[in-house]
């Protein structure tokens, strides 16, 4: 029971750690230099916490954290600056919880506890950038004042309840990995938005690209008709849809044939949609990050895509493509 309780405490701290180091280290070296909390037997190396250096240059990157932390974007680059610091200083206070521990096990818990502030560090992070494509700046005081407290209330919850903390912490990272990579591709999907608003665009009057992309040479080589070429190629990423998934980022190729064709890759696969665009109902709806456009043949998948505003300009122009192919064709009149 008690290594239970001191691996709790462990990475308990270390998930706290990857959300803000410098807050939980503060807080629980204030409570131990102020005598407000009272070390179980076991833990007494995170005693160096209360350290009267450790407080004062915790404290000072405290309160850059805490300034930085409010600023939209600012937030995120702060937190890539972390990526490698926060995992690190989760370790070490894994390190000093398991501190009288058999040395092979406190190894073993300082690389459980970097893991394990890695993931609460990365779901930091990634929530923070979804924040920031609010246009309000509003929302970035109100998460980091919740995480603050979030951390605050952590720090006494994990040493009141060491064995409860273990339950949730694995809880915890099993969930976020299995998730994972959903999470990742949505990530990337807004990062990539968020960096293309900042890049240059073409005017709309070039004309449509037709390179396919290398990852979707091989697919497009295998779904292509004889003598069917490529009308036009932009790169987007998939909405939601049944065969593909959400966030899969990809290429929509217009086809000779009259058929609209999305190719992603997905898991290190190359996923394919095909849709005839005869009769098809054409929408499109431009938004804050993404443009999004949505194709409804009359048979076959509903193919929704998002365009950022790189390539967004061009999008009039395969509109008009796409509303063209889409026409019914008209049957001869019988003599």
């Amino acid at each position: 029971m008690e290594t239970l309780q001191l691996l709790g405490t462990s990475l308990g701290l270390s998930a706290l750690a990857g959300i803000n180091l410098y807050l939980t280290v503060f807080v629980t070296g204030l409570a131990i230099n102020l005598g407000w909390l009272q070390l179980a037997p076991g833990l007494e190396k995170l005693a160096v916490l209360g350290d009267p250096v450790v407080l004062v240059v915790a404290g000072v990157m405290l309160v850059i954290e805490l300034i930085v932390d409010k600023v939209p974007y600012a937030d995120s680059g702060w937190d890539t600056i972390h990526t490698a610091i926060r995992p690190i200083g989760g370790a070490i206070i894994g390190l000093h919880a398991l501190g009288s521990m058999d040395p092979r096990l406190s190894v073993i818990g300082a690389l459980l506890g970097g893991g394990v502030a890695l993931t609460s560090h990365s779901a930091k992070a990634g929530t923070r950038l979804l924040v920031n494509t609010s246009p309000e700046p509003a929302s970035n005081i109100v998460v980091s004042a919740g995480e603050n407290v979030f951390v605050l209330a952590g720090t006494w919850f994990v040493f009141k309840h060491p064995i409860i903390t273990l339950v949730l912490v694995v809880a915890f990272v099993v969930a976020f990995w299995y998730f994972a990579p959903k999470f990742f591709r949505m990530i990337k999907a807004y990062w990539l938005a968020i960096f293309h608003r900042f890049t240059r665009k073409p005017t709309g009057s070039e004309p449509l690209p037709t390179k396919v992309p290398g990852f979707a040479l091989e697919s497009w080589l295998a779904i292509e008709h004889d003598d069917e070429e490529v009308a036009w190629a932009l790169p987007c990423v998939s909405g939601k849809m049944k065969s593909i998934g959400r966030n899969v980022r990809g290429v929509a190729i217009g086809t000779t044939e009259g058929r609209l064709v999305f190719i992603g890759r997905k898991n290190f696969r190359a996923r394919y949609c095909v849709s005839p665009l005869a009769g098809a109902r054409i929408t499109d709806d431009p938004g804050t990050l993404f443009h999004r456009l949505i194709v409804k043949p009359g048979d076959g998948e509903q193919i929704r895509l998002r365009f950022t505003r790189r390539f967004s300009p061009h999008l009039p122009q395969a509109i008009r493509w796409l509303e063209e192919q889409a026409k019914p064709v008209k049957q001869p009149v019988a003599a």
